[in-house]
């Protein structure tokens, strides 16, 4: 029981700040006595003239009494680690094949190739979020996005056909990223199908899902490099170290939307339905510049991580003298290892105390890894260098070093490779975890215990729209000037998200939910 003090204000309203912890409404002994006895569930709040109670709480004490259908959410983790391997699984080897294809693309021209998956995702992302929204079903929009996915894959295994193959290239990425922007549903079931106990957990497991699968994707394109860039013909179809992978990628869309098909079922516990108490519940409005700064951060490590994936082959080739083939599988390893890291700590995330730390130390601390990565990367004086041309006549798929045009390599100093591969697998691995998870999760207890499907379609948009500046202008910088303005540029937008989460601290929580009760 808890006694608090009641103010009656000018305009006659009858206020009361106050803390609930007891059972029973106990109107004062007399009108000249101030104080209020209480009792309810944990809440803070105001009484008005009419007696009637007005409370603050956490959607946790109402949500967490329901059970988290984890059968049907490990379907959704398994999707979206279908999804992160269809957005990278030509990362590495996409550079060598459009070079084999078309001799007049240039790096410029990979950027655009990478961002164009992303930019067909930044297009669908809002229409499957809205889809759900109207329909809350995450079933159709999803097989519908594998069915696209699997038309863009094959396209992809057959651009050899055609000549201008790289626009062909740059159009059959366009409709991948149209396919896999069903991301968006699938990250408002593991938002909205959650309890807000088991909350981090799903968004955690769903991000080590599309991270395993992100990461996965160019490790599983390097399994194919025995096969060569010649491999073997069926009629006018090669099948090479380039194309079998799009046909495997194809195969898989279709098991997926089999998958979806018959064993997915969905039930939304995360949602606040009609209170069946006396109280009546109200989902107030959430706070848009929380939601925006969640959104940005969520952008920024899109950014980054898609920029070092992409840009590992033409870097590594410079720097080390790799040729293609040995770009693709050794960078395919690191991936790999790091992947393994960044899984384990999403894991970790999810199922441990770590977890339960403050969602926004979890952000500081993976921003300050990736700067730890930036720094490393960073070509220093007093490294080795200057890096080698390639000889003349030669092209990348028979040796490395840097093209004629690449004036920068002539006082460029080298990265030391057990530098590179630290910052790839122990940096990388731990940064992207400790911030993706906790943005995502972060954002969807933003919006509270409300359908979000149009919101997360904005969340997945962001990440889609990042990696479309982000490559293109690492691409850019990367031809013109190098890769420290590369590492500049990228270490000005973590810090801009560090100030972010300081400046804005306070507001950076989960939504409080009212109730009404009267008396």
């Amino acid at each position: 029981m808890v006694s608090l003090l009641a103010n009656k204000e000018a305009d006659g309203k009858f206020l009361a700040e106050y803390t609930i912890d007891v059972q029973n409404f106990v109107k004062p002994m007399s009108s000249e006595d101030q104080t209020i006895n209480v009792n309810y569930l944990k809440k803070s709040g105001t009484i008005d003239e009419n007696g009637n109670e007005k409370n603050e709480f956490s959607a946790s004490a109402v949500l967490d009494q329901r059970e988290t259908d984890w059968r049907s959410m490990w379907i959704s983790i398994f999707l979206q680690f279908v999804v992160g391997v269809q957005v990278s699984v030509y990362y590495m080897s996409m550079w060598p094949y459009l070079q084999k294809l078309d001799k007049t693309a240039d790096v410029d021209f990979l950027g655009w190739i990478v961002a164009a998956c992303n930019i067909g995702a930044t297009i669908s992302n809002p229409i499957y979020g809205y889809w759900n929204q109207r329909t809350m079903s995450v079933k159709w929009p999803v097989i519908t996005g594998f069915l696209i996915a699997a038309l863009a894959q094959t396209w992809y295994g057959l651009l050899g056909l055609f000549a201008g193959a790289k626009w062909y290239m740059l159009v059959a990425r366009i409709v991948t990223g149209l396919g896999v922007g069903n991301i968006a549903a699938l990250r408002v079931y593991g938002a909205t199908a959650s309890t807000p106990k088991d909350r981090m957990k799903a968004i955690s497991y769903g991000t080590g899902g599309y991270v395993l699968g992100i990461s996965f994707g160019p490790v599983l394109s390097a399994f194919f490099t025995p096969l060569g860039e010649i491999g073997w013909r069926m009629g006018s179809i090669y099948f090479n170290m380039f194309t079998a992978v799009a046909f495997l990628m194809t195969g898989v869309c279709f098991a997926a939307c089999l998958v979806v098909y018959f064993f997915f079922e969905e039930n939304y516990v995360g949602i606040m339905d009609e209170n069946e108490s006396e109280s009546t519940v109200v989902v107030p409005n959430f706070d848009l510049l929380a939601a925006l700064v969640c959104i940005y951060l969520f952008m920024i490590v899109n950014i980054i991580a898609t920029n070092i994936e992409v840009m590992s082959t033409p870097l590594t080739t410079v720097l080390y003298d790799w040729k293609d083939s040995q770009s693709i599988l050794y960078n395919g390893i690191a991936l790999c290892c790091s992947c393994i890291v960044s899984v384990a700590l999403n894991v970790i995330l999810g199922s441990t105390k770590l977890g339960k730390l403050d969602k926004r130390i979890q952000m500081l601390v993976g921003i300050v890894f990736f700067l730890l990565y930036q720094v490393f990367m960073y070509p220093w004086n007093f490294y080795s260098g200057p890096l080698d041309y390639l000889p003349d006549g030669e092209d990348t798929d028979v040796a490395g070093g840097c093209y004629q045009t690449y004036k920068w390599c002539s006082w460029t100093t080298r990265v030391p490779l057990p530098v590179y591969l630290m910052c790839f697998i122990v940096f990388f691995g731990i940064a992207f975890p400790f911030v993706e998870s906790p943005s995502a999760a972060l954002y969807s207890e933003v919006l509270g215990p409300r359908k979000q499907g149009t919101m997360q379609g904005l969340f997945s948009l962001g990440g889609s729209l990042a990696p479309v500046i982000g490559s293109l202008t690492s691409t850019a910088l990367f031809q013109a000037t190098g890769f420290q303005y590369v590492m500049v540029y990228q270490a000005g937008i973590l810090l801009i998200g560090a100030a972010l989460i300081l400046l804005f601290y306070k507001r950076l929580v989960p939504l409080k939910l009212k109730s009404i009760k009267k008396t």
